[in-house]
């Protein structure tokens, strides 16, 4: 089971699998120009889209009316939502492109959930930003950074990695009266901590689970293995944080 669960970890673009620092979830696109990437909406609450460095200069959905916004004139952004009578439960796509350079066309298929507004930033091609040498020298430490984030879920997730040793916990942890979690075990990395949870559906009713109902100050990045549990039902869960002081 975990090596199938690996491989599909393997297959999640970086930037589905990150949360922000702050209390706010951003998801920053990169690659949107050459192949559709996929990024969590809010289905209900308003969500924000930017581009890096750029102003937006259009978006046209797939389908006319599916979303509504409003446009932020001074900063070039855009807030939107599903249109009223727009069905939650599937995709849309958007086609998005800037004022700087209109002919590249950035493809987005926005997933609905059941979680609050997100903001999403999208990273112009490669070969046409023109950022500061500082500025780039941050974002190849920031993505170093999220790369080893990533590198410890797979090696939590796969049970024959001796890359990391586990330390084991197997405490209880408060969280919901509907859920039982526990903490199975522990692994250190550098600067990154890593937690592997087992959470229990203990209601009568099936239970949807969203990364975001998990963060707190300092996660680097959550993945969930199974987002729907029937009652009873059980779920592997996977976090990265940043390495306190004193650990």
């Amino acid at each position: 089971m975990y090596s199938k669960f690996k491989k599909s970890l393997s297959a999640i673009p970086l930037s589905l699998l990150l949360l922000s620092l702050d209390a706010s979830a951003t998801q920053l696109v990169d690659g949107c120009y050459a192949t559709h990437q996929q990024v969590n909406i809010s289905a209900r609450e308003q969500n924000r889209l930017a581009i890096d460095g750029r102003r937006i200069g259009t978006v046209v959905p797939s389908q006319k009316g599916v979303i509504s916004y409003v446009k932020d004139e001074q900063a070039g952004a855009l807030y939107f939502t599903l249109a009223s009578d727009t069905p939650n439960s599937g995709t849309v796509t958007l086609f998005v492109s800037d004022e700087q350079n209109p002919a590249a066309t950035c493809k987005l298929i926005l997933v609905p959930r059941p979680i609050a507004g997100e903001e999403i930033i999208i990273k112009p091609p490669a070969e046409a930003r023109t950022s500061a040498a500082g500025r780039k020298g941050g974002d190849g430490r920031a993505l170093a950074y999220q790369r080893h984030a990533k590198d410890m879920i797979l090696q939590m997730a796969d049970e024959e990695s001796r890359d990391l040793e586990a330390i084991p916990v197997n405490q209880e942890i408060p969280l919901w009266k509907e859920a039982r979690l526990v903490m199975l075990s522990k692994y250190l990395d550098g600067d990154l901590v890593g937690e592997k949870y087992r959470l229990t559906n203990v209601s009568d009713n099936d239970m949807l689970l969203v990364e975001q109902e998990l963060y707190r100050k300092g996660v680097v990045a959550v993945v969930i293995e199974n987002h729907t549990l029937p009652s009873k039902g059980q779920t592997l869960i996977f976090i990265v944080r940043g390495r306190k002081d004193n650990e």
